[in-house]
């Protein structure tokens, strides 16, 4: 979803890339280095029994469905792609889940009018942001649809890694490439992060590129939305491979991070 802006004040970076990808995405989550973020998840939600929840770039509805597996009263899932809301519908249709409810929407731009969510999730979205007024965006959407006492779970890049600039070649499933190591948004000086492209060596193979920002340009673009940032561990599967050695590489420099948001 994410291309380089030409202008940072009026060009939004989000765009289609994924309608090329369609539902081959699901592949990606049988690979070893997206397995953490099942677990991972579902700490981070805990208990979420009987809320109204709201998935931004929700893609296929992978998450949504899981939110209402666990306890969700009713799930509404945003994407900008359309071949991606095809694919959730299909995969999870209105008439077996009539609360899930799947809508074609650009999740950086203000959303459709709509009673506030007491849980807002984003898989893979704040990392196409690729300007701070773009996140400021995404951040205000997510605050705006917010109830009082609601909160904000998301995937993203991890912030945390101080060798983001450094590829990950054959890297449990996937190589990460670097394609600017000091990426500034158009105009300015400040260098916000990298640029980078994902490589999913699946049986048809996937790439997309994103953007993976420093830890305090999240939080100081989350301030300018009204939301205090929190960051949570990341959770390996409970199975034979914990404690084995197995999961030490990827631990080292974790495919991603979980952020958690309250309105201030």
């Amino acid at each position: 979803m994410s291309t380089e802006s030409t202008d940072a004040a009026s060009t939004s970076t989000q765009n289609t890339q994924y309608d090329k990808i369609g539902t081959k995405y699901k592949l990606m989550h049988e690979l070893p280095a997206i397995q953490p973020e099942r677990p991972s998840v579902l700490a981070a939600l805990s208990d979420i029994k009987g809320t109204r929840c709201l998935d931004l770039a929700c893609g296929t509805g992978r998450y949504s469905h899981l939110m209402l597996t666990i306890g969700a009263a009713s799930v509404t899932g945003y994407d900008i792609s359309s071949f991606m809301i095809d694919g959730a519908r299909a995969s999870y249709p209105s008439s077996e889940y009539p609360n899930l409810t799947f809508e074609v929407a650009d999740c950086s731009k203000p959303l459709p009018a709509s009673n506030p969510y007491d849980i807002i999730f984003a898989g893979w979205f704040l990392n196409y942001a690729g300007t701070q007024s773009e996140l400021v965006s995404m951040f205000r959407n997510i605050s705006s649809n917010l109830s009082p006492s609601g909160r904000f779970v998301g995937i993203t890049t991890n912030v945390h890694d101080k060798l983001m600039h450094t590829p990950k070649i054959d890297f449990y499933g996937l190589d990460v490439l670097v394609l600017d190591e000091a990426y500034k948004e158009p105009g300015e000086e400040e260098v916000l992060g990298i640029k980078a492209r994902v490589v999913a060596h699946t049986e048809q193979p996937i790439q997309f590129d994103v953007f993976q920002f420093r830890k305090e340009v999240y939080e100081r673009c989350a301030r300018e939305a009204g939301l205090v940032l929190s960051w949570r561990d990341v959770v390996v599967p409970d199975d034979e491979r914990k404690g084995s050695g197995y999961w030490e590489r990827w631990l080292d420099r974790p495919t991603f991070v979980i952020v958690e948001a309250r309105n201030v």
